[in-house]
């Protein structure tokens, strides 16, 4: 798992679980002790968390931050980009993945064209499936992004129209990433969190 991965569970796991303590931040995660803490001393020198024996978090700054930051790791990888007419025939390939993006966003409330759709995908996976993606659509042009990823990512996924979907806030956090609608990954994010923070 690269580096820049691993500091995006600690942003998942703040969304999914309030008044943590740092020891369980870490077992929430996965992640060292030493590291958590690194990352969490950084996100409250720029007024995102609180550390007061419990971390308490400014929301709005999370969601922020974390696409800022996701932006930044769709910079540093390469995805396999495949162009395909009906985007259907993913799901007879995949099994353990999940949907993002605008295309995702679609699915839920439809703000966006529906444009990428960003799959994310077990790395440990990637290479034995990659042949197979190959042969459903042609590589290197078109909208379809697929990431080979940590499983973590996985974290809150749910089902709609017959699509795996990664939870509101990594799709927020997504939308966010990619700037083109950021105003839409904040709404429904917001939505998520008056929602009483719902998966």
């Amino acid at each position: 798992m690269k580096l820049p991965i691993k500091k995006e569970r600690i942003f998942r796991a703040l969304c999914f679980k309030e008044g943590l303590n740092i020891s369980e931040l870490s077992r929430e995660t996965g992640l060292a002790k030493s590291y958590v803490f690194k990352v969490l001393k950084e996100l409250e020198s720029e007024g995102v968390v609180w550390i007061s024996g419990k971390i308490y978090v400014n929301y709005d700054m999370l969601i922020r931050k974390w696409g800022e930051f996701k932006r930044y790791i769709f910079e540093r990888l390469n995805p396999l980009i495949l162009d395909l007419l009906i985007p259907d025939g993913l799901r007879k390939v995949l099994k353990d993945y999940a949907i993002s993006g605008p295309y995702a966003e679609m699915l839920i409330q439809g703000e966006t064209p529906g444009k990428p759709l960003i799959v994310y995908i077990d790395e440990k996976r990637f290479l034995d499936l990659k042949e197979r993606l190959l042969k459903i659509g042609r590589a290197g042009i078109g909208y379809v992004r697929i990431y080979p990823y940590d499983k973590a990512i996985l974290q809150g996924s749910w089902l709609l129209k017959g699509w795996k979907i990664v939870s509101i806030p990594q799709l927020s956090a997504d939308i966010i990433a990619l700037g083109v609608y950021a105003d839409i990954g904040l709404k429904l994010f917001r939505r998520w969190l008056d929602a009483g923070k719902r998966i």
